[in-house]
């Protein structure tokens, strides 16, 4: 027969989170140079992530006291952490103490499994060989609120080449919207956040950077898909929708 504790360790071994957060998009690029500073903020966002999954009474006295399953919470938050972040969360401190656990945890190589086939995931997804997930529910509130940055930036854009009749090169424009961005870093926290990537992709589409001036034909959520698409390597109506679904999350 089945003793209690292997039922109890298989059923730990097996668990899984439901949507969460995906540190991936919290951590905006150029990541720092510095392990020690990377694995610092990847540490911010694991614990506050790990927070936010734990019950009232295990939040009470955290982090003095942490009780076990607190611990098998953050044991799968690390495994679904690592499907998109990859080797990366392996820098934060907390992972590699998890880690050290796993060494002499009776399911600790079932543990390391999981967590190598994640790391493996998160790999054909940088690869683009396997679609990234779409299910982070801040993802609707960051598409909302970006759009609303986007929109502000636009209005920007167009007043200032509405005179002159000059038509301005990609170059311009996305020198310019780099420009707004940057210099009110408050107001525009979301592009802030993610400024190499939007001018990556503008660059990118030439043709997207010079519809920004026609206010009939670009539309920021629109904009906002196509963006984040790119990022993820889908296409602008599955990230739409995928979304919309969202909504209900946020």
């Amino acid at each position: 027969m089945t003793s209690t504790k292997q039922r109890k360790n298989r059923k730990r071994a097996s668990t899984a989170l439901g949507p969460v957060p995906q540190i991936i998009a919290r951590i905006p690029h150029p990541y720092p140079e510095s392990p020690q500073a990377f694995g610092d903020l990847i540490t911010k966002e694991l614990v506050d992530i790990w927070q936010s999954i734990l019950s009232e009474a295990e939040r009470h006295d955290f982090p003095q006291q942490v009780s076990a399953t607190s611990f098998e919470k953050l044991d799968a938050l690390i495994l679904k952490q690592a499907e998109t972040f990859g080797w990366r969360l392996a820098l934060s401190q907390p992972v590699q103490s998890r880690f050290e656990n796993w060494d002499f945890d009776p399911m600790g190589p079932t543990l390391f499994a999981q967590y190598g086939k994640a790391v493996a995931k998160a790999a054909r997804r940088f690869q683009g060989r396997e679609p990234p997930p779409i299910d982070d529910p801040q993802l609707y509130q960051v598409k909302r609120e970006t759009v609303l940055e986007i929109r502000e930036v636009l209005k920007n854009l167009r007043g200032s080449f509405s005179k002159g009749g000059v038509r301005p090169s990609s170059d311009e424009l996305v020198e310019h919207f780099q420009k707004i961005v940057s210099a009110k870093t408050e107001q525009f926290g979301y592009l802030n956040a993610n400024i190499n990537s939007w001018v990556r992709f503008f660059r990118t589409d030439s043709i997207t950077i010079k519809l920004l001036l026609n206010a009939k034909r670009t539309s920021p959520a629109a904009l906002f898909d196509a963006w984040y698409a790119g990022c993820k390597g889908l296409e602008p109506e599955t990230v739409r929708q995928k979304i919309s679904e969202l909504r209900d999350c946020a």
